[in-house]
């Protein structure tokens, strides 16, 4: 396994991790080497080939998992990609250092099939079968027995769980998040105080708002983390809230990328 502190430069450590991963798959094609790692060809081949001293985060992050494990992944954030770390702790505070789930269960993540039953088995209550049978039906049950079977689910005293605190990759949550939207969000509860659902947009300043909407979402999530946590709001419902921002100018983002490689 390539050991991210006898690594010096982001460019020889992830090449090494192409490496590493190549021994394991001899095989494969690079092609299908970034298909395994989740990553585009293209990004891929940069990164193998050293034509890129920084790849995005999502793509480095992404080939170490797969060459290191998860356990090396935080280390490897903290010594290359400081400000994602610092980042991280700011707006998740005590999130930094707790692994992320292995990449079989965050699929089940964001499979609208099986996310309410990851869910449920991520919260403090935890997952029965007699629970599973009464929501999801003998369906729900079957899907059960597979988490279980593949070790993405544990079960004990007959309360079936993840290991661990819940710790996953943008792409999960973006995902995660649009399941529970569009098959856990009551519309028609609107106004009786059950529910909330808005969105604004404007067409502004992004260096002079997006700024100013982050550290609002850092608060906020904050706040709600710590009425989630409270000790006097354990109970027996699933309650979950999001937060999302963004903007339409993705061009800007694409021309700044393509500059970043002309100069590397």
């Amino acid at each position: 396994m390539v050991n991210v502190d006898h690594f010096d430069d982001l460019g020889d450590f992830l090449n090494s991790c192409v490496g590493a991963l190549k021994k394991r798959f001899p095989h494969y094609s690079a092609t299908q080497l970034a298909k395994t790692v989740d990553v585009t060809q293209s990004s891929f081949n940069r990164v193998k080939n050293q034509n890129v001293d920084r790849p995005t985060f999502n793509t480095a992050f992404k080939i170490v998992r797969a060459a290191c494990g998860e356990e090396k992944v935080q280390s490897f954030i903290k010594r290359f990609y400081p400000e994602m770390s610092e980042t991280i702790e700011r707006a998740y505070p005590g999130n930094a250092d707790v692994p992320f789930v292995a990449p079989a269960a965050e699929t089940f993540f964001q499979d609208s099939t099986t996310h309410e039953i990851m869910m449920m088995a991520t919260t403090h209550a935890g997952l029965s079968r007699e629970k599973t049978l009464e929501e999801f039906g003998k369906k729900g049950l079957a899907v059960l027995n597979k988490l279980l079977q593949e070790g993405i689910l544990k079960e004990v005293d007959n309360k079936i769980s993840i290991e661990g605190t819940v710790n996953a990759t943008q792409e999960t949550v973006h995902m995660f998040l649009q399941n529970l939207i569009k098959m856990n969000y009551d519309v028609d509860a609107f106004g009786d105080n059950k529910n909330w659902l808005s969105v604004q947009y404007e067409s502004v300043k992004r260096d002079v708002v997006v700024p100013q909407l982050r550290e609002i979402y850092i608060r906020l999530n904050q706040e709600i983390r710590s009425v989630m946590t409270a000790p006097e709001s354990k109970g027996p419902d699933v309650v979950w809230a999001g937060l999302v921002m963004d903007s339409m100018s993705k061009h800007a983002d694409l021309l700044e990328r393509d500059n970043k490689k002309v100069l590397q």
